[in-house]
């Protein structure tokens, strides 16, 4: 089953308010949109026998296959007052050993008190460990990548102790030359006693000539919603990939705050139209990283669709935002590289997707 799309094309690098969708810290958006609006079902589909739905795992809790060095962080001790909400940003020198430019997984070590954590990197801007420079909103993770920069991790909401993202044997991302890491932190202390934040971060690069796939950073995120007071809200948006080659997805992982009941995701066309291939409670800090090994494929022409749903325990409308607030995302990895597409949607707005740049030195 497949069903028509009209598609608008817009060029350019921060395209966001054209669509009235605020840009909020940490969203890394880029260069094309390819707006898709809902259009008639007409049924049919593609004959043969059906192929398998992918089903999620946990990843590899460790460092990837193929391992030939790497690179790590250590983020200074913060302290966070009862009730305090902080956001850090710190710049670290990449310094990588080994020969490889391709990250086949990563690690964070943290106690209690970080939300999540944004790191990205970016072509250098100076020497040593130092606080960022203030960057404003879409200048920031997204200025990095335009730059030449990659998405090295994000983490799961309020994770605690030890959270691995390795992708699948000969999988992974790529980094440019002469780069620096740029760490940009959410913390939150929602105890009464004060608590010592100091996340360690370590990559792994795995040997190039095993490389069978090289990943593309991608995310779908859902904006501008409004939760009323003690109610629960579900939003869901239809998005078609208009790439030359399939999208195969390899890793998922949705971010949502703690009234976060569900995140699911489906296919739309094709031989497993309807059939989701994600359902995620949307907020776990146990931990909410999926990997797929077969990938979830989407054909070019065909889509997915997404949606979240909340349940508001508050006397008050909850809105987009931090703090009691809430988010709709779903940070993930895909292949090829130019068939990683990120979405954004919004009330009435349609799905806009767009491809993220190569980093220097893989364009």
């Amino acid at each position: 089953m497949r069903r028509d799309r009209s598609v608008t094309l817009f060029a350019g690098p921060f395209l966001w308010q054209k669509i009235g969708m605020p840009a909020w810290r940490g969203i890394p958006f880029f260069v094309l949109f390819l707006l898709g609006c809902e259009g008639a079902d007409d049924g049919g589909g593609a004959g043969g026998s059906a192929p398998e739905k992918p089903v999620g795992t946990k990843p590899r809790q460790g460092p990837p296959a193929f391992a030939v060095g790497g690179f790590s962080v250590q983020v200074p001790s913060i302290t966070i007052q009862p009730g305090e909400e902080l956001f850090p940003c710190f710049i670290a020198p990449l310094e990588r050993t080994g020969p490889s430019r391709v990250v086949g997984g990563g690690t964070v070590t943290v106690g209690k008190g970080m939300h999540h954590g944004n790191i990205t990197s970016r072509p250098k801007t100076g020497e040593g460990f130092r606080p960022c420079p203030d960057d404003g909103g879409l200048a920031g993770e997204a200025g990095d990548v335009l730059a030449g920069g990659a998405v090295l991790f994000g983490s799961t909401t309020q994770v605690e102790g030890q959270e691995w993202r390795t992708f699948p044997d000969g999988m992974g991302f790529p980094i440019g030359d002469d780069s620096e890491i740029v760490l940009r932190l959410h913390l939150l202390n929602t105890s009464q006693e004060p608590i010592d934040v100091a996340p360690k971060y370590e990559w792994f690069t795995i040997d190039e000539a095993q490389v069978t796939h090289l990943l593309g950073p991608l995310i779908w995120r859902y904006a501008s919603f409004e939760i009323p007071p003690n109610a629960e809200a579900t939003v869901t948006t239809d998005c078609t990939l208009g790439t030359a080659e399939p999208m195969h997805i390899v890793d998922m992982m949705p971010h949502m705050h703690k009234l976060g009941t569900a995140f699911k995701a489906s296919f739309i066309g094709g031989d497993l139209d309807g059939q989701m291939f994600l359902d995620s409670p949307g907020y776990n800090p146990d931990g909410l990283i999926t990997s797929f090994d077969p990938a979830v494929v989407i054909q070019p022409g065909d889509g997915f669709q997404f949606s979240c749903t909340w349940k508001n325990t508050f006397d008050k409308t909850i809105l987009e935002g931090v703090g009691d607030n809430e988010m709709c995302m779903m940070f993930g990895y895909a292949w090829p590289y130019e068939s990683a597409l990120s979405a954004v949607a919004a009330p009435g707005g349609g799905c806009a997707m767009l491809p993220v740049p190569k980093p220097q030195g893989w364009e």
